[in-house]
């Protein structure tokens, strides 16, 4: 007989003998499903963060900030230099011939939550074309803020997860009092959370000598590099140039590792848990069928054989409970909105997660497997036919 073909036979007489092992074997399925859940639960905040922040956000939009400048938070430009980045080739015109390019001012302030706590979020002030530099912002509620008055309006996100944010509120930014005048809907981009006003007031309100960036909208994509050249070549200019969905990756990035370390650790270590319950589960497998893999050994099945087919028993526990993990964060997580650092945005359980959990499975599959395999296919063939 080939080795295939003994592979493929042992391998159906251990598969037959599951419901025979059934609660053994659901511990070892259960753990691997607890496993995944977890982990992949936890690596849906990291994704569901970067998904968020990359909806509705085009290749034809970018960020201009100060050269060094880490943030649009910090660094500063003058308004000459934000005129001179509206001008430049590649930038898009509105039907009145302006440029659609929107010098921002950008503060952090301090508001208090529903629940009592407080959260810093972002006050963005916009120039006179912002909404069409991001048409994203839909005014849903109220209307839109004046130029030269403490008015502004708040994103969905913010008015759901904070205090005094609905219209014709008035709240407290640093001293100064603003009025909630109306509510935007952005589609559930990361501009949910964030209140929009005036640039220029915002700036007097906050004591800023200059814009913290220049938010531009491009004829096409792929206008992106002569507009940067334009930029970098121009010696008025000390400026820096990137995609507006470039800008938030790089943003999140020490954010999203952090998040995924901590899924991937919790994730091992329950992992380990995983793996000793699969070896107990194997162990007890094979010692409950020592006759049959003696006499099997003793017609002339190989070594080899009997290796595969443990390892595949494994596998074949493990795969399930992977996809039962995973199904379980996906209709308990997936979509489940969380609010942290000031932000509220859906956790995302996306396929690569997924995929990662079936190969977290595979790992204790295979690592739980073999050492009992290697102990089946070990076995003096004498003394385990006299075994009873």
């Amino acid at each position: 007989m080939s080795l295939i073909s003994q592979i493929s036979a042992v391998t159906v007489m251990n598969i037959k003998g599951l419901p025979q092992r059934l609660g053994s074997s659901l511990v070892t399925v259960v753990g691997v499903a607890t496993t995944v859940a977890v982990m992949v639960s936890l690596l849906a905040i990291g994704a569901g963060l970067v998904k968020t922040s990359n909806k509705n956000v085009g290749l034809d939009r970018v960020i201009v900030m100060p050269s060094g400048a880490q943030s649009e938070y910090s660094g500063s430009m003058s308004r000459e230099a934000a005129a001179l980045i509206g001008q430049a080739p590649g930038v898009k015109r509105a039907a009145d011939g302006r440029p659609l390019a929107s010098p921002s001012a950008v503060v952090v302030v301090e508001v208090t939550k529903k629940d009592g706590g407080t959260a810093n979020i972002g006050l963005r002030g916009f120039g006179p074309m912002g909404r069409q530099v991001d048409p994203n912002i839909r005014l849903v509620t109220g209307r839109m803020y004046r130029p030269a008055v403490h008015e502004l309006i708040a994103g969905k996100s913010a008015r759901a997860q904070f205090k005094n944010l609905e219209v014709g509120d008035r709240i407290a930014l640093r001293g100064t009092e603003w009025t909630v005048v109306g509510g935007f809907d952005a589609g559930g981009g990361m501009e949910d959370n964030l209140l929009v006003g005036d640039a220029d007031t915002v700036m007097a309100a906050f004591e800023r000598n200059g814009y913290q960036s220049v938010s531009v909208k491009l004829e096409n994509p792929a206008a992106f590099a002569r507009f940067k050249d334009a930029l970098t070549s121009d010696p008025r200019l000390d400026v820096e140039a990137k995609r507006f969905k470039t800008y938030l990756n790089d943003q999140l990035k020490q954010l999203t590792i952090v998040l995924n370390f901590v899924g991937y650790v919790v994730g091992g270590v329950m992992g380990v848990g995983a793996v000793i319950s699969a070896v107990n589960t194997m162990y007890a497998s094979v010692s409950a069928r020592t006759r049959e893999i003696a006499t099997l050994r003793a017609i002339g099945f190989g070594g080899l054989a009997v290796v595969i087919s443990v390892m595949v028993e494994s596998l074949v526990l493990a795969v399930p409970g992977a996809l039962l993990g995973a199904g379980l964060a996906w209709l308990v997580f997936n979509g489940h909105a969380v609010n942290t650092l000031g932000l509220s945005f859906p956790l995302a359980v996306t396929a690569p997660l997924v995929m990662a959990g079936v190969v977290l499975s595979l790992v204790i599959g295979v690592v739980g497997g073999i050492a009992p395999a290697l102990r089946a296919a070990g076995l003096p063939v004498a003394s385990a036919l006299r075994a009873t």
